[in-house]
């Protein structure tokens, strides 16, 4: 079967190297993988979903490789925003959402942690206004980041994330929104459904009160080890390395300013890709009919050497012709 070559960004030597050496990455058999990924996609007559290569191998990167794993990832991914959409509202780029790039609550940091290392997330929680900005509002401008960095950001896919939490004058009545069950549902998204790891989340700033919360969230993390809580900022520099840091933490990786206007620009430029994002999604009973039908067609199939009399299910197999 000819091949046509994967249209996907080549990575640096050492993002390459993670991918080959973590992620199970082979170059060889790279393009095979895709086509077949893609084809079992336009199969499903339940899903639609973007095929093109850079999203796929996404996906394929962050399930290592393993098509059946990366299977259920894509449809973890457009079931969660076909049912969820309480959560993640309108699918198009909006005024809420420029005006949160704007709000200084968001950073995405341009240099990772070394040409081969994770991406770095700030939030500054004291510039979330609860009077303009829900806890939904918020998981909303993660999840829409979230989908242009699986277009964009190879770093953030293959080596994960960091987040840096700067806990200044958080707002209280932001703490009261704050909903276990609520939490969950977004996490569910956040830990399941994008492609890329958390490698550490790392809060500084936090005052007595607010580590009580820190604590709940802490207790719901399956990997509560990836919390790091700071006393002070040099702690936080000492962690991660001041120069990985943003101008207005000591470092020298980027203002917030200029962060602030990329994700403006990020926006814009994938206007049209989020309006043409309305289409996809997971049609659950076609998906339930799907899944019956294969249970159906397994059980057939256990039944055929020679036990279909100890099944009890002769009669079906009499209607299958095998050659």
């Amino acid at each position: 079967l000819s091949q046509t070559m994967a249209k996907i960004r080549e990575l640096v030597p050492e993002l390459a190297d993670v991918a080959r050496s973590e992620l199970n990455e082979d170059a060889a058999k790279r393009d095979t993988v895709i086509a077949a990924y893609r084809n079992w996609i336009n199969e499903q007559n339940y899903l639609e979903a973007r095929t093109d290569d850079q999203f796929l191998v996404a996906f394929l990167r962050f399930s290592l490789w393993d098509l059946e794993e990366a299977k259920k990832r894509i449809v973890f991914f457009y079931n969660y925003k076909s049912k969820e959409r309480a959560l993640l509202k309108s699918r198009s780029v909006d005024d809420k959402l420029l005006e949160l790039a704007r709000s200084g609550i968001f950073a995405t940091l341009p240099n990772p942690i070394g040409p081969g290392g994770p991406r770095i997330h700030y939030t500054r929680m004291g510039h979330i206004e609860t009077s303009k900005h829900s806890v939904t509002d918020i998981f909303r401008f993660h999840a829409f980041r979230a989908e242009i960095e699986i277009n964009t950001d190879d770093n953030w896919n293959i080596s994960g994330v960091v987040e840096i939490i700067d806990f200044t004058k958080i707002p209280y009545s932001l703490l009261l929104q704050f909903d276990p069950g609520l939490f969950r549902r977004m996490n569910a998204f956040l830990e399941h459904g994008l492609p890329t790891n958390l490698v550490a989340t790392h809060i500084v700033n936090a005052s007595r009160e607010t580590q009580f919360v820190l604590t709940i969230i802490r207790n719901v993390m399956k990997q509560k080890e990836l919390l790091h809580i700071h006393p002070n900022v040099e702690s936080l520099q000492k962690a991660i390395g001041k120069e990985y840091l943003p101008v207005e933490l000591g470092g020298d990786n980027g203002s917030l300013n200029d962060a602030m206007a990329r994700y403006e620009a990020q926006f814009n430029s994938f206007a049209s890709y989020f309006n043409d994002d309305e289409r996809f999604g997971v049609d659950e009973k076609l998906r339930a009919a799907s899944e019956k039908e294969q249970q159906r067609n397994a059980q057939l199939v256990a039944g055929v050497p020679g036990v279909a009399g100890v099944t009890g299910e002769e009669g079906s197999f009499r209607k299958l012709n095998f050659d």
